[in-house]
C-alpha cells in the first residue's frame, strides 16, 4: 500500500511539474529569464520588502544590487521597476505595447477614479478622452490661457503683501482659480469656494490609497463583492464614501456650466467648448474636465511650494534670477509670457523646479499588453511597469550633485547635453501628461512674478535672527513639502505700488 501511495504521489507531482513547465514555455517560448530582483517569498512575493511609504527609495536601493531594471512580485503580480531615464525612454517611449494601465481595483473601480484619463485603460474610450484634451492643451493652444494665468499671478502677489505667512494656502487658491476658470469658466473669489473645497476633499482621499499593495483588493479583485455589512469590509465602506466625493467633484462644476449655457451666461471654457461641439457624450466630457482639474492643481501647487523652499535655501539662485528679470523687464512693470524668450536663466530655474523635488516620485504604472523581450529579459503579459522618476531625477550620471538646487546645470552648450526633466516628470510614451505645457506656463509666470516683486529668505526667530526652516515632505501619489515658515517681503516700495497698480 505504501508503495502504491508513493507511486501515485510521484505521478501527481510529475504531472503538476509538467503542467507548469508547459505553461511557462507557452508564455515564454524563448526561455529568457525575468529581469533580476530580490528573492520573493512564497505566495506574497516581495510585498514585505516594499515599504508603504517612500517606496521609490527602496527601488533605488535595489538598483545598486540588481541594476536599472528590477523584477519583483506581489501576490503573483509581476512588477518591473525602471530606475533610469534611458531605460524608461527606450521601453516606454515609442512602444505602444506599454500604453495600457493596470486595473486599480480600489482607487479605480470602487472609488470611481478609473474614469480619469490618467488611469483609464488603453483603447477606444481612452483615445476619445485624449482627442478632446489635445486640441485644448497642446503647446500652441495653451497660449489662450496665458491671460488668465497672468491675471491670477498678479492677484497672488497682492495676497503675498497682505498675508505672506499664508503663501502655501494662497498658491493653492491661485492655481485652483486658474484651473476652474480655464476648464469650467467659473470665477472663484476665495479658497472657500464650494468647488475648490470639494476638489481638495476628493484629492485628499486619493492620498490614503496611493502606492502598490495599498489594498488587498488590488491583489484579490473578488473582494470588491464583499457586502458592506461584513465586519472586515471597512475598506469598501470607505471607498464608497470617497466615491461620492469624487462624483461631486466632477459633477458639480460640469452641471454649473450646463446651466449657464442654457441661459446664455456661460463664459468661454474647455467644458463649454466640448459641449458646444457635440463631439463626445456628457460622461466623457465630464470626466475629461475632472481629470484636467485633478491633474493640474495638486501637482502644480507642489512644484511652486518647492520653488519657494529652493529660494529660501539657495539665495544665490534667487539673486541671479532677479538680476535677469530686472535686466529684461525693468522695474516699472511685471513679467509677462512674452519676456520668457529673453530669460534663459528663468527657463533653467523652471527645469530645476521640476527635477529637484519631483512631485510624482513613482509614475503611474504602465501595463504590458503582450509578452515582451527586452535586453535579453522576458517581461510577461500583464506586467506592471513602474518608472522610478525619483531615481531618474537623482541620477548622478545625469545630474552632478543632484540634491543641490542648481539651475546652472542646464545652461549653455553643456546644458544642451543634460536631460531636460520635462522628458520624464510628465510621464512616458502615449501616457505622457497632456497638461504639461499648461503646468509649465503656470510655474514660469508665478515664479517670475514672485521674484520680480519679492525677496524670499529664512524665517526669523523671536530675536529677529534668521533660522533654518523645518521641512518635511508628504509621501502620497503627489509629494509636496509640508507647511514650513519663511520670510517673504516686497523688494521695494516701488514693487508694492506696481503690484497694487497691476493687481
Amino acid at each position: 500500500m505504501d508503495l502504491i501511495l508513493l507511486l501515485l504521489s510521484t505521478a501527481v507531482a510529475l504531472s503538476i511539474a509538467t503542467f507548469y513547465r508547459r505553461r511557462s514555455y507557452a508564455a515564454n517560448p524563448r526561455r529568457l529569464p525575468l529581469p533580476p530582483g530580490p528573492k520573493p517569498e512564497l505566495f506574497i512575493g516581495n510585498v514585505r520588502q516594499m515599504p508603504r511609504k517612500q517606496r521609490w527609495l527602496k527601488f533605488a536601493e535595489w538598483k545598486k544590487t540588481y541594476g536599472d531594471i528590477v523584477h519583483a512580485q506581489a501576490f503573483g503580480q509581476h512588477l518591473v521597476i525602471l530606475n533610469s531615464y534611458q531605460l524608461a525612454s527606450q521601453l516606454l517611449g515609442p512602444r505602444a505595447l506599454y500604453s495600457d494601465r493596470p486595473q486599480f481595483q480600489f482607487l479605480g473601480e470602487l472609488m470611481g477614479w478609473g474614469r480619469m484619463v490618467s488611469l483609464i485603460q488603453y483603447g477606444d474610450v481612452w483615445k476619445r478622452y485624449r482627442k478632446l484634451i489635445h486640441p485644448a492643451m497642446n503647446k500652441t493652444a495653451v497660449r489662450q490661457y496665458w491671460p488668465a494665468q497672468q491675471k491670477e499671478a498678479r492677484v497672488l502677489l497682492q495676497t503675498l503683501i497682505d498675508r505672506p505667512e499664508d503663501f502655501m494656502k494662497e498658491i493653492r487658491s491661485m492655481i485652483g482659480k486658474v484651473v476652474m476658470s480655464t476648464v469650467y469658466g467659473i470665477n472663484v473669489e476665495s479658497p472657500e469656494n464650494e468647488y475648490i473645497v470639494m476638489a481638495e476633499a476628493a484629492l485628499e482621499t486619493v492620498a490614503h490609497v496611493s502606492g502598490i499593495g495599498n489594498s488587498l483588493l488590488n491583489m484579490f479583485p473578488i473582494l470588491k463583492y464583499t457586502p458592506t455589512w461584513f465586519p472586515w469590509s471597512q475598506f469598501k465602506r470607505n471607498a464608497l464614501k470617497w466615491r461620492v466625493i469624487a462624483e461631486k467633484m466632477v459633477e458639480m462644476p460640469f452641471a454649473d456650466v450646463k446651466r449657464k449655457m442654457a441661459t446664455g451666461k456661460a463664459l468661454p471654457s474647455f467644458t463649454a467648448a466640448c459641449l458646444e461641439s457635440g463631439d463626445a457624450p456628457d460622461e466623457i466630457i465630464k470626466w475629461t474636465a475632472g481629470t484636467m482639474y485633478a491633474a493640474g492643481s495638486d501637482t502644480t501647487v507642489a512644484s511652486l511650494t518647492s520653488f519657494i523652499l529652493a529660494m529660501v535655501l539657495y539665495p544665490e539662485v534667487q539673486k541671479r534670477a532677479q538680476a535677469e528679470i530686472d535686466r529684461v523687464v525693468g522695474k516699472d512693470r511685471l513679467p509677462t509670457f512674452e519676456d520668457r524668450a529673453e530669460m534663459p536663466y528663468m527657463d533653467c530655474v523652471v527645469k530645476e523646479i521640476l527635477r529637484w523635488k519631483v512631485v510624482s516620485p513613482l509614475a503611474i504604472p504602465h501595463r504590458a499588453m503582450e509578452v515582451d523581450y527586452f535586453q535579453d529579459y522576458w517581461i510577461p503579459k500583464g506586467t506592471s511597469v513602474i518608472p522610478n522618476v525619483w531615481a531618474m531625477s537623482q541620477d548622478e550620471t545625469m545630474y552632478k550633485d543632484p540634491e543641490r538646487f542648481w539651475p546652472e546645470r542646464f545652461e549653455g552648450e553643456a546644458g544642451k547635453n543634460i536631460v531636460d526633466p520635462h522628458s520624464f516628470v510628465f510621464g512616458f510614451g502615449r501616457r505622457v501628461c497632456t497638461g504639461s505645457h499648461f503646468a509649465d506656463a503656470n510655474i514660469f509666470i508665478v515664479a517670475a512674478s514672485i521674484l520680480a516683486a519679492f525677496n524670499i529668505s529664512k524665517p526669523l526667530d523671536e530675536n529677529g535672527n534668521e533660522v533654518d526652516p523645518v521641512v518635511s515632505f508628504s509621501t502620497g501619489m503627489v509629494t509636496h513639502a509640508d507647511p514650513f515658515k519663511c520670510t517673504i517681503k516686497p523688494r521695494s516700495a516701488t514693487a508694492i505700488s506696481l503690484i497694487q497698480a497691476e493687481g
